[in-house]
C-alpha cells in the first residue's frame, strides 16, 4: 500500500502522539507515587499500620494513572475541540467521519478500545493505522472517528 506524504505525516504524528502522552502519564504516575509516600509517612507517625506505607503509594499511582488517562483521552479532547495536548502540539485533531465534533460517547468508545489497540505494545493499533484507508485504529473505526491533520 502506497502512502502519500500527508498520510505518512499523519501516521508518524499519531505514533509520536502516543509516545508523548505515555511520557506525560508516566510523569503523572511518578508524582502519584511521591504523593502516596508523602501521605503515608505522617499517617504512620500517627499510629497507622506499617502496611499504609505499602498500599497508599500503590493506590495513589493507580488513581492518578486512571484519572490521568480518562482526563487525557476523554475529557480533554471533548472540551478542547478534539485534540489531546500532544495532538495540539503535533497538529492533529479527532473528528467524526463527516468532519463534526465527536460526542463524549465517541471518546469513551475510542478509549475502551485502546485495550485492543494497545495489544502487543501497541502493534495492533499501529498496524491498523498503517493499513486502513483513513489511518484509523480500531477505536476510531468503531466510534466513527478519524484523526486529521489541522492546517
Amino acid at each position: 500500500m502506497a502512502f502519500d506524504a500527508d498520510a505518512r505525516s499523519i501516521v508518524l504524528r499519531r505514533y509520536w502522539q502516543h509516545v508523548i502522552e505515555f511520557a506525560l502519564l508516566c510523569v503523572a504516575a511518578v508524582l502519584g507515587l511521591v504523593l502516596g509516600v508523602l501521605v503515608s509517612l505522617p499517617l504512620i507517625k500517627l499510629g497507622a499500620p506499617k502496611e499504609v506505607f505499602t498500599y497508599a503509594p500503590l493506590v495513589a499511582v493507580a488513581a492518578v494513572s486512571l484519572l490521568g488517562v480518562l482526563w487525557l483521552e476523554i475529557w480533554y479532547p471533548y472540551r478542547h475541540g478534539g485534540s489531546t495536548p500532544a495532538m495540539r502540539w503535533l497538529g492533529l485533531k479527532i473528528t467524526t467521519l463527516r468532519g463534526g465534533e465527536p460526542s463524549l460517547r465517541d471518546y469513551f468508545v475510542r478509549w475502551l478500545l485502546m485495550a485492543v489497540d494497545g495489544l502487543l505494545l501497541g502493534l495492533v493499533g499501529a498496524v491498523l493505522i498503517a493499513v486502513t484507508p483513513r489511518n484509523q485504529r480500531l477505536g476510531d473505526l468503531v466510534a466513527g472517528t478519524v484523526v486529521r491533520r489541522v492546517t
